[in-house]
C-alpha cells in the first residue's frame, strides 16, 4: 500500500485563537516579555502534570499564581485562564476541509481537560481531522520525543511522511529532529500561505 504524506497540526496559536502569551504579559503588568510568557507555557514545570493528564488544575493554578507573584486566586487564575482559549480562527477548518484527500490529517496538541473539552463540544474541532493527539490522553507532551513517535506508530506512517505545523520553534526543532519536516506558522494567514507553497490545497469554491 502507497504510503499517503500526514499534515499534522498544531492547535493553539496554528488553529484555535489561544491568547495566553499576550493575556500573561497583561496579567504580569509587563513584568514578563512576550518571549518569557511564552516560554513560561513550554517550561513551566507544574504545568505538566496539567497537560500530561496526571493532575488537575488546581496545583498548577496555585504554583503559577506564586511564581508570577499574582495578586488573585487560584480559581481566579484558572477562570482567567479557560477565557484566553478564544475558539478557532474564523475559517481555520474550512481551510483544513480544503485539502486534497490524498493528505491524511491529523493534529498533535499540548492541551488540557478544561480546554480540550471545549474545543471538541463547541467547537467541532474533530470534524475536519481523522485522528486527533492530546497531551492529556496520550500522555506525553511536545517538544518531548515521545510524543512524535506515539503519533508515528499509530499512525502507521514513518516520521518522513510527515509535515508538521507549529508556532513554537522547540517543536518545529524536535519533530525535525525525529525526521518529519515541520514548518513554523503563527495564524492561519501564514497557515494558509505554508499549505499554498506545498500545493496540498483544492482551489476555493464560487
Amino acid at each position: 500500500m502507497q504510503s499517503r504524506k500526514v499534515l499534522l497540526f498544531d492547535v493553539g496559536g496554528v488553529l484555535v485563537d489561544w491568547d495566553g502569551t499576550n493575556g500573561l504579559v497583561e496579567l504580569t503588568d509587563g513584568r514578563l516579555d512576550h518571549e518569557q510568557a511564552r516560554r513560561f507555557w513550554m517550561e513551566f514545570e507544574p504545568l505538566k502534570p496539567f497537560e500530561k493528564g496526571y493532575a488537575d488544575g488546581a496545583g498548577f493554578a496555585q504554583a503559577a499564581v506564586a511564581e508570577l507573584e499574582l495578586d488573585m486566586t487560584s480559581d481566579a487564575f484558572l477562570a482567567v485562564y479557560d477565557r484566553w482559549m478564544r475558539g478557532p480562527f474564523p475559517g481555520a477548518f474550512d481551510l483544513i476541509e480544503r485539502i486534497h484527500p490524498h493528505y491524511r490529517r491529523a493534529v498533535l496538541s499540548n492541551s488540557n481537560p478544561i480546554h480540550w473539552r471545549r474545543l471538541i463540544d463547541d467547537y467541532g474541532l474533530a470534524g475536519p481531522f481523522e485522528t486527533l493527539f492530546v497531551s492529556h490522553e496520550i500522555g506525553q507532551r511536545k517538544p518531548e520525543p515521545e510524543a512524535y513517535r506515539t503519533v508515528f506508530e499509530r499512525m502507521a506512517q514513518p516520521a518522513e511522511e510527515f509535515i508538521f505545523f507549529d508556532d513554537n520553534p522547540e517543536c518545529i526543532e524536535a519533530a525535525q529532529q525525529m525526521g518529519g519536516k515541520a514548518i513554523q506558522v503563527r495564524g492561519l494567514p501564514q497557515l494558509e500561505a505554508a499549505l499554498t507553497e506545498l500545493n496540498v490545497l483544492l482551489p476555493q469554491k464560487g
